[in-house]
Protein backbone atom coordinates (compact mmCIF):
# COMPACT_ATOMS: atom_id res chain seq x y z
CA UNK A 1 0.00 0.00 0.00
CA UNK A 2 1.43 3.34 -1.03
CA UNK A 3 1.55 6.16 1.48
CA UNK A 4 -0.30 9.28 0.34
CA UNK A 5 1.29 12.72 0.25
CA UNK A 6 -0.96 13.83 3.12
CA UNK A 7 0.30 11.04 5.35
CA UNK A 8 3.92 11.83 4.46
CA UNK A 9 3.42 15.52 5.27
CA UNK A 10 1.76 14.64 8.56
CA UNK A 11 4.61 12.36 9.61
CA UNK A 12 7.21 14.96 8.59
CA UNK A 13 5.36 17.62 10.56
CA UNK A 14 5.08 15.39 13.63
CA UNK A 15 8.79 14.52 13.56
CA UNK A 16 9.69 18.18 13.17
CA UNK A 17 7.58 19.16 16.16
CA UNK A 18 9.00 16.42 18.33
CA UNK A 19 12.53 17.41 17.31
CA UNK A 20 11.98 21.12 17.97
CA UNK A 21 9.70 21.36 21.02
CA UNK A 22 10.48 25.04 21.48
CA UNK A 23 6.98 26.00 22.60
CA UNK A 24 4.53 23.63 24.23
CA UNK A 25 1.41 25.31 22.84
CA UNK A 26 2.80 25.57 19.32
CA UNK A 27 3.95 21.95 19.49
CA UNK A 28 0.48 20.77 20.50
CA UNK A 29 -1.13 22.72 17.68
CA UNK A 30 1.32 21.35 15.10
CA UNK A 31 0.91 17.80 16.42
CA UNK A 32 -2.87 18.15 16.05
CA UNK A 33 -2.43 19.29 12.45
CA UNK A 34 0.02 16.43 11.84
CA UNK A 35 -2.47 13.93 13.28
CA UNK A 36 -5.22 15.32 11.08
CA UNK A 37 -3.02 15.01 7.98
CA UNK A 38 -2.07 11.43 8.85
CA UNK A 39 -5.68 10.38 9.46
CA UNK A 40 -6.88 12.23 6.36
CA UNK A 41 -4.18 10.54 4.30
CA UNK A 42 -5.15 7.08 5.52
CA UNK A 43 -8.94 7.41 5.21
CA UNK A 44 -9.97 10.59 3.37
CA UNK A 45 -13.67 9.83 2.93
CA UNK A 46 -14.31 9.03 6.58
CA UNK A 47 -12.31 12.03 7.79
CA UNK A 48 -14.15 14.43 5.51
CA UNK A 49 -17.51 12.89 6.46
CA UNK A 50 -16.69 13.31 10.17
CA UNK A 51 -15.80 16.99 9.79
CA UNK A 52 -18.84 17.63 7.61
CA UNK A 53 -21.07 16.22 10.37
CA UNK A 54 -19.76 18.83 12.84
CA UNK A 55 -21.31 22.29 13.14
CA UNK A 56 -20.17 24.52 10.27
CA UNK A 57 -19.33 21.39 8.28
CA UNK A 58 -19.79 23.17 4.99
CA UNK A 59 -16.77 25.36 5.82
CA UNK A 60 -14.62 22.32 6.61
CA UNK A 61 -15.69 20.75 3.32
CA UNK A 62 -14.48 23.83 1.45
CA UNK A 63 -11.26 23.88 3.47
CA UNK A 64 -10.56 20.21 2.69
CA UNK A 65 -11.09 20.77 -1.02
CA UNK A 66 -8.80 23.82 -1.05
CA UNK A 67 -6.13 22.02 0.97
CA UNK A 68 -6.37 19.02 -1.32
CA UNK A 69 -5.84 21.30 -4.33
CA UNK A 70 -2.74 22.79 -2.71
CA UNK A 71 -1.30 19.39 -1.74
CA UNK A 72 -1.92 17.83 -5.16
CA UNK A 73 0.20 20.33 -7.05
Amino acid sequence: MAISIRTKLGVILAVGVLAGLSSALLSLLLLAVAGLLIVWGQNPQATEAFFESLPFGNYSSKAFSRLNAILSQ
